[in-house]
């Protein structure tokens, strides 16, 4: 069955089908003034991809990936969507555009410029959604 779901959740994608459609999901949390009892939550099921939107994190450090082959190098400010999470510490992400403006972050998608592994401490709770 498809997942329900109120705008602002927080999913976890664990899977997508073959078309690229549809992703397999659990809440991990309601949006703010929502239920907040884990046994409320619905169970995981299938969504949509189109409804889905990529939390964004913004770099807490800066990680300098010079010389690693497969290395992200992120500087402070800099924002990244997160793909993969390692048990060691190490993330595998995309790097957004540096955009000229701050302002301008919020109110338009920022493209991913490169892609890599950084250190998961260089990264801080994800951005809410506009």
């Amino acid at each position: 069955g498809a997942l329900s779901v109120q705008q602002g959740s927080t999913l976890w994608v664990t899977s997508t089908d073959e078309s690229g459609e549809w992703a397999y999901a659990r809440v991990l949390q309601a949006p703010f003034g929502a239920s907040q009892n884990s046994a409320e939550l619905p169970q995981p099921a299938w969504v949509p991809r189109a409804l889905l939107q990529r939390a964004v994190y913004p770099a807490c450090s800066a990680f300098d990936a010079t010389g690693q082959a497969q290395g992200l190098t992120l500087k402070l400010g800099d924002c990244v969507h997160v793909y993969h999470r390692e048990v060691t510490g190490w993330t595998y992400g995309a790097r957004l555009e540096r955009l000229a403006v701050e302002g301008q972050r919020r109110q338009q998608r920022q493209q991913e410029v490169e892609v890599g592994w950084f250190p998961e401490a260089c990264i801080l709770e994800p951005l809410p959604i506009a």
